[in-house]
């Protein structure tokens, strides 16, 4: 809160900083500030309210506007004339999404304290999923929901007038896998992931595992071998763990099923002879990002094409 004052306060002096600056610098600091202190820091209400007034000043300055212009204009959207900055509220929001889908991600203890804390949200009101605790954050006060990081995320998203459809700890998420469980499947359907090795990108296979699947026996195309953790941080061998490596290399994996059943898409069961065994995500979102209709679609994939869509 001091800082954003100081800041304020050093725009209102330094008008001979360009507008374009002015701006730079808001940027710079004010938006990454909040979000990385904001899913770690319970602000109550009034407190928030007073964070948002400084920040609303803070870019007032940067547009050299009177200290009395109208908020509505920073919130408008650009289509209407507005601004249509970032407010702290929306900065929070996404941030402790972000921080919450982090929490959810990886073994590492994180991951069971934030599976504590949803079940505690979900018995408290009566909610059986993160759906239905949307709806309920939204009756709930600032200081209610701050009681709880889930239902706070939810009372943001609500006050918003936004959804997020998440299942944090579906049985068949990668990250809800036991290390020994996604070691197995690996091995048994020889799923590449890329890795840097002796400052090359190389792809590999696991082959191997240790008995409670902490560390994975990697292979490379050309038969290099070398060990590698499943999880957690691993600052000896330079190598990024199994988890981190299979998401760099296909970021829409994330279901048990997209590598156990590849072909499964949408309910469709039907497995194709010489098909790429992909995901149901790898392949429906590069088709909807590189093609618009059926049309478009080259001759020599129309005929897959029912399996896609």
């Amino acid at each position: 809160m001091d800082g954003i004052t100081e800041l304020a306060c050093f725009l209102r002096k330094n008008r001979d900083l360009s507008i374009e600056n002015s701006l730079r610098l808001v940027d710079c600091t004010l938006a990454p500030l909040m979000a990385f202190s904001g899913p770690v820091i319970i602000w109550p209400e009034k407190e928030f309210k007073k964070l948002t007034a400084a920040f609303v000043r803070c870019n007032k300055e940067a547009w050299q506007m009177s200290p009395n212009t109208s908020t509505a204009l920073f919130t408008f959207p650009k289509d209407r004339g507005g601004l249509q900055i970032k407010m702290p509220k929306a900065i929070i929001c996404s941030a402790t999404w972000g921080h919450l889908t982090r929490c959810c991600q990886f073994d590492d203890g994180t991951r069971q304290l934030a599976e504590i804390t949803y079940k505690d949200a979900l018995e408290k009101h009566g909610c059986l999923d993160l759906e239905d605790l949307q709806y309920e954050a939204e009756f709930l006060t600032w200081d209610q929901a701050s009681q709880n990081s889930f239902t706070f995320a939810c009372h943001l998203t609500s006050t918003i007038g936004i959804r997020v459809s998440w299942d944090p700890f579906n049985p068949d998420w990668i990250a809800s896998a036991t290390n020994t469980d996604l070691a197995q499947v690996m091995i048994d359907t020889q799923h590449s992931i890329h890795i840097q090795l002796n400052n090359e990108q190389k792809w590999a296979t696991v082959v191997g595992h240790s008995e409670e699947g902490k560390t994975v026996q990697m292979q490379t195309g050309n038969g290099e071998t070398f060990n590698m953790k499943t999880e957690g941080q691993d600052t000896t061998s330079g190598y990024p763990t199994l988890r981190e490596a299979i998401q760099r290399t296909s970021p829409t994996l994330v279901r048990m099923s997209q590598l156990t059943e590849p072909n499964w898409i949408y309910g469709t069961e039907e497995k194709r002879q010489g098909r790429r065994k992909i995901g149901w995500a790898q392949a429906i979102y590069p088709l909807q990002a590189g093609y618009t209709s059926l049309d478009s679609i080259p001759k020599g994939m129309q005929q897959d094409s029912s399996v896609l869509l």
